[in-house]
């Protein structure tokens, strides 16, 4: 009798605490999510909008290390959300896009040393062009020995398909599954694409010839509800690769936004807009949200309930390119720091009958992801 009686005192005293705020913060929290990191070159300084330093990607470790991150394979990861398994607080991929020779020198060995899982995208034709800023086929068929290391590929080329013809965009994905297997003796279980570019028809044909998932260089951190074809990465550059972005965007929490307009990436008329839908259980937040648009800073939303609009008329379909990253105060973290749910969308403007097409085989810092004037 007297431990029923002390039963019933302790639920009541843990009744205030469980409805507090704080509690329902720590909740909200508690959601299954990771980050994933996007490098393209290390150590190489005269590409700065690229590369990142081999001090910061040292310094980068070291965080990783010690800051109580938990860094796990993408097959882990994408593994758990299919099958709603808790990952680790603060989980995190690392990724690289393009298969350096810098990386290879730079890079993996204080990834080996440090024990981390990391995955790298490669473009077959720099490779079978024997590209010397690239790595070689023997240099990735010594990194598939360990069970550390993830290759995965971009298609044929780093160039600006997500416009071409399905043809086009067929052949450079199956050119590369082609190479792969022929390398490696199994089909390569990821796709990167491009400048991050990617339109409803590539996605598409992604699902249907092989890959298990495909990567952009948009913001966000991915969940379950994440699209597996349009998964977002924080690309990491020496502008944008200081240690307070670095811990802010680790930090980042899924926005699971709906109804996307337009739907396609592909912008082809003006003047721009853009719409989502917030989850219901964000849409008393909404007026807390700050979009922006890199170069042109924040940007005016409209918002009816949960359903957010953003209209701009200032000519920036001049551009070939348009990001816009949205944020919302989230939670505290465990250590009391705070976070922000993330969303970015990345839209591209595909060259008109009358216009030149865009340079093929271009360096990723052309289009490599800028996060000035987006962060909160």
């Amino acid at each position: 009798m007297n431990r029923l009686l002390l039963q019933c005192v302790l639920t009541l005293l843990l009744i205030p605490i469980l409805l507090s705020p704080l509690y329902s913060a720590a909740s909200e929290n508690m959601q299954n999510h990771a980050v994933i990191l996007a490098y393209h070159r290390i150590g190489e300084d005269n590409l700065p909008d690229e590369n990142l330093t081999i001090e910061q990607f040292t310094a980068h470790i070291h965080e990783i290390k010690t800051g109580g991150y938990n860094v796990l394979p993408l097959t882990t990861i994408l593994e758990h959300l299919e099958t709603s398994a808790p990952l680790p607080p603060h989980t995190i991929a690392i990724t690289f896009d393009g298969a350096h020779k810098s990386v290879l020198e730079n890079a993996v060995p204080l990834l080996l040393k440090a024990k981390l899982p990391f995955t790298i995208f490669y473009a077959t034709h720099n490779i079978d062009q024997k590209d010397p800023a690239s790595a070689s086929w023997n240099d990735l068929k010594k990194l598939a020995k360990n069970k550390n290391i993830t290759l995965a590929s971009l298609p044929t080329s780093y160039n600006h398909i997500a416009y071409k013809t399905r043809t086009e965009m067929l052949t450079a994905l199956n050119e590369a599954r082609r190479r792969h297997r022929e390398e490696f003796g199994h089909e390569t279980p990821y796709l990167a694409y491009p400048f991050g570019e990617y339109s409803l028809a590539l996605k598409d044909l992604a699902k249907t010839q092989g890959f298990k998932a495909a990567f952009g260089l948009h913001s966000g951190a991915i969940d379950a509800a994440s699209d597996r074809f349009a998964l977002p990465r924080f690309s990491m550059t020496e502008h944008y690769g200081d240690l307070e972005r670095f811990r802010l965007v680790t930090r980042a929490l899924p926005l699971a936004v709906t109804d996307i307009e337009p739907p396609d990436p592909d912008l082809k008329t003006a003047p721009f807009f853009t719409g989502f839908t917030l989850p219901d259980a964000l849409a008393d937040k909404s007026e807390n949200l700050s979009c922006f648009i890199s170069g042109e800073g924040r940007t005016k939303t409209e918002t009816l309930g949960n359903r957010i609009e953003i209209r701009e008329d200032t000519g920036l379909l001049d551009n070939d390119r348009i990001r816009l990253n949205c944020t919302l105060p989230g939670p505290l973290s465990e250590n009391d720091e705070p976070q922000w749910y993330w969303l970015g969308l990345l839209y591209f403007r595909s060259p008109q009958p009358d216009e030149p097409q865009q340079p093929q085989e271009q360096n990723a810092s052309t289009y490599s992801q800028s996060p000035s004037s987006t962060s909160p």
